[in-house]
């Protein structure tokens, strides 16, 4: 019986590990056209292979910010760009079809704040607070609804979406009761509050964002 159990542990160690090696089609994007190959995703790490001269291998400690669209995902590296750019980091942009919601159960669970959930993916359906918002934007800005869910808020749009976990949040501020502000490492996100946010909801979302990251007890 025990070497049975071992057995049936080994198989589904086995079944994870192969669930979290992804590897797929992509376009890596350039400035005009774009190349094919395979990105490979792991434990370690992403992987891009491509015709010649466009093969990289990036450990995740080497990438400075992650974000995964629903169509796309966008590496920025620390590699500085030739001198007329004015030492602005490389970033690579890969598009395909993607296994959107394994990529960002498993990236959330295993990364920091430099990944980016630019997707609802596995939150949606969470319950919780939801706020009817406008996000304001430079040019244009979007509508969705701002859920404050047990283990995540969520911006739930067509175009633009998030998925914060509450360790992505540096902190929120508001200056009325329409206005909402949700601060995280990649920027500040501001919204408009379709229906007013009293004093005592505020301060409530506040204690347990501070609560959930550690910084009060």
């Amino acid at each position: 019986m025990a070497i049975c159990k071992a057995a049936i542990g080994l198989i589904l160690s086995s079944a994870v590990c192969s669930l979290w090696a992804q590897q797929f089609p992509v376009h890596h994007q350039h400035l005009r056209k774009f190349c094919a190959g395979t990105l490979t995703v792991d434990e370690s790490g992403i992987r891009f292979s491509g015709p010649k001269g466009h093969a990289w291998t990036w450990p995740y400690m080497e990438i400075q910010q992650l974000t995964l669209y629903a169509g796309s995902i966008r590496i920025l590296s620390y590699k500085d760009r030739s001198n007329w750019k004015l030492g602005k980091d490389v970033a690579y942009t890969f598009t395909g079809k993607l296994p959107i919601e394994l990529l960002e159960r498993q990236w959330s669970a295993q990364l920091d704040q430099r990944f980016v959930a630019a997707v609802v993916g596995q939150a949606s359906g969470r319950s919780g607070l939801k706020l009817p918002v406008k996000q304001l934007g430079l040019i244009k800005g979007t509508q969705g609804t701002l859920t404050f869910a047990a283990d995540a808020v969520v911006y739930d749009t067509p175009r633009d979406a998030r998925t914060w976990r509450y360790r992505d949040i540096q902190f929120i501020s508001s200056a009325s009761p329409f206005q909402l502000t949700i601060t995280t490492l990649e920027q500040q996100f501001h919204f408009q509050l379709k229906q007013a946010i009293t004093e005592s909801t505020y301060n409530q979302l506040w204690l347990e964002i501070e609560k959930k990251n550690g910084r009060i007890q």
